[in-house]
């Protein structure tokens, strides 16, 4: 099947839902042809008495993760139960679609069947009778999607990774889909577990893997063509007319080794921290509170490149993360640290690392030098700068300010952690009178410099509050931060 899948998946439900309803009143004799309609759409019945076997569902996946599949197989047969009273706050927990999407046509048929039940019978009858399916069979690949392409067009499109899923599927052979699927959910499984990449699906290790592949072509074009279409669009241009979708170029998707790779990378970016030092942790970390992720393509081509094994004292990471934690610095400082300020120098590093080099980063229009900017430039850049700017310069000066500064800890019973630091204006914002030996005109300015800012506990920083320096320092003797102790 190349498309269909969730609303097959959802008609499903919804029957799944009508059918309880309807047997909950099976002592209404009228219905009972109506209830052995809806079992018949869903599970395999005996013909001569029309009893139901719950066991044998007539929808299955083949590549839900297994914590779904179980849920949605509990639900399709009678073993799934929930509070009726706590329906809402069920359906606010629940982290399967399956079961909230469940749960959801329960609440709108109890409501449809209490409030207008001649509606609610005449409703199971329209859908029995009126609601058609139309299987639509394919001669080819291109025909598929082109139909799968028009049809998601017009309604919410299936994800990046479930199209390459089914582009995958069909080129392989009765013993090789299963294997593969059973692969996919695995991988589905392990992204869904890990504490770093949950947010994240299989699309992301595509990416990672099309910016690589970019590298290796030493493509720097900062038109770059999306996910799907670099990996589908055969032969296809961009706008300048280049033919730079080299994924589908070299039908990479039909490739056992491409595959093979994205898993590698997803090995890596579920845990990537087990592959670095303790110090290359705290720049990975640094990075991590940035306010954009694109530096990821740099750390997916030095594991691609260097291979580097877990819980190793120093590898490629500690020679590199600091590199791109400092360019990340300069773009915020020159006002290019968005991603389209960055792309260009994060796709230049990706090609010198491929290439052995140690310095990966160079001189661009929009970076045109890689020192420390002047004092001036920096000064204005800290006035004028967000807070979460502030906060990754200021977590950078706390990783060198001190070796002996702690990364994480605990205070009052609270994880803390530099990263987690919340940014303290040392000299308070609030305007207090023999509090500096400036006007007060003068003061926001002052008060503003990065001199006048530090990292600091949330609890501490609450605590401290726009008190006095001469008040707040024995709050700050509590703090970890090493400079504001000193």
């Amino acid at each position: 099947m190349i498309d269909g899948q969730q609303r097959t998946t959802t008609l499903s439900l919804l029957i799944r839902v009508l059918y309880r309803k309807a047997l909950n009143q099976s002592n209404n004799l009228r219905i009972q042809k109506l209830l052995d309609s809806l079992a018949s759409c869903l599970w395999d019945t005996d013909p001569l008495d029309g009893s139901v076997d719950y066991s044998k569902a007539h929808l299955t996946s083949e590549v839900a993760i297994d914590s779904d599949n179980t849920l949605l197989n509990d639900i399709l047969s009678d073993k799934y139960d929930f509070d009726k009273e706590d329906i809402d706050n069920t359906i606010k927990k629940s982290k399967s679609n399956y079961e909230k999407n469940y749960l959801y046509f329960v609440k709108k048929v109890d409501e449809l069947a209490q409030d207008k039940p001649d509606n609610w019978y005449g409703f199971c009858l329209c859908l029995l009778k009126n609601c058609i399916i139309l299987p639509i069979e394919c001669d080819g690949q291109d025909n598929a999607l082109r139909i799968f392409n028009t049809l998601n067009n017009r309604g919410v499109s299936l994800d990046t990774a479930d199209i390459f899923k089914g582009i995958i599927y069909a080129k392989l052979n009765s013993e090789d889909r299963l294997n593969f699927a059973r692969e996919w959910k695995s991988l589905e499984s392990k992204i869904a577990n890990s504490s770093y990449l949950n947010k994240e699906n299989i699309s992301f290790l595509f990416t990672q893997l099309e910016h690589i592949i970019r590298a290796q072509h030493n493509e720097v074009d900062t038109v770059i063509p999306s996910t799907l279409d670099f990996f589908t669009k055969k032969d296809k241009a961009n706008t300048k007319k280049k033919k730079v979708f080299f994924g589908a170029n070299d039908e990479l998707l039909n490739k056992k080794e491409t595959f093979e790779l994205i898993k590698k990378l997803a090995e890596f970016w579920c845990n990537p921290k087990e592959y670095m030092s303790n110090e290359a942790q705290k720049y990975f970390d640094i990075l991590n509170i940035y306010q954009n992720r694109l530096w990821q393509m740099v750390v997916s081509t030095a594991y691609f490149k260097h291979e580097p094994s877990k819980q190793q004292s120093e590898n490629i990471f500690d020679f590199i993360l600091p590199q791109v934690v400092c360019y990340c610095a300069i773009g915020l400082i020159y006002g290019k640290g968005g991603s389209s300020g960055l792309f260009w120098g994060f796709m230049r590093a990706n090609i010198n690392i491929l290439e052995g080099k140690e310095k990966i980063f160079e001189k661009g229009m929009n970076i045109p030098d890689l020192s420390m900017p002047e004092p001036d430039r920096f000064t204005n850049f800290c006035i004028k700068a967000l807070p979460k700017h502030i906060r990754y310069i200021l977590a950078i000066y706390t990783l060198i300010y001190d070796k002996n500064q702690e990364w994480e800890w605990n205070y009052k019973g609270k994880n803390c952690s530099v990263i987690k630091g919340e940014i303290e204006h040392i000299l308070p914002k609030k305007w207090q009178e023999g509090n500096y030996q400036v006007r007060k005109d003068d003061a926001g300015k002052f008060l503003e410099h990065i001199g006048n800012k530090s990292l600091l506990e949330k609890k501490i920083n609450i605590h401290c509050g726009n008190d006095y320096f001469l008040n707040k320092k024995e709050k700050y003797l509590e703090s970890k931060f090493l400079e504001l102790k000193k």
